[in-house]
């Protein structure tokens, strides 16, 4: 059976990309990934102390809803971006995958929309699952592509 060029060079391609990037600027850009959903999350907190009394669970779940997508779209960008340098054949479809997360993200970022779809209360656990996965999903991308560059 033979394997296709990237599969092939899978374990090379950390170091290829560590060459090409240089390990402090791709742990930089890791350490940003992981700070700026904790620093979203504290910042809606404190709007919610301050300005949203009404219906906070609805406004929690919806930017948990939200900043999943976003998160899910970022990590694929950074993917699609580092495959496009790597001039790797699979960053097409990774961009086509990472458009649909953003479409999400910009489609129910209004709040308005995001109570639309999801009326009742026992309604909003879906979106609060599907948010919780993608949030944990992309953070925990991003921890091992990170342990993976510092460990090269």
């Amino acid at each position: 059976m033979n394997k296709t060029p990237t599969t092939r060079k899978t374990p090379q391609l950390l170091s290829i990309l560590i060459k090409r990037f240089g390990s402090q600027r791709l742990q930089q850009i890791a350490h940003m990934l992981l700070a700026s959903p904790l620093i979203v999350i504290l910042l809606v907190f404190g709007l919610y102390l301050t300005l949203w009394h009404a219906n906070p669970l609805v406004h929690f779940i919806h930017m948990v809803w939200v900043l999943g997508f976003w998160m899910l779209g970022t990590s694929g960008m950074l993917a699609f971006i580092i495959l496009a340098r790597l001039k790797l054949d699979m960053s097409i479809p990774i961009l086509m995958f990472t458009g649909i997360p953003i479409t999400l993200a910009i489609y129910f970022t209004p709040l308005s929309r995001f109570t639309n779809l999801f009326l009742s209360q026992i309604g909003l656990i879906l979106p609060a699952a599907v948010g919780c996965l993608n949030v944990i999903a992309s953070w925990l991308f991003v921890l091992r592509f990170r342990r993976k560059i510092t460990q090269s």
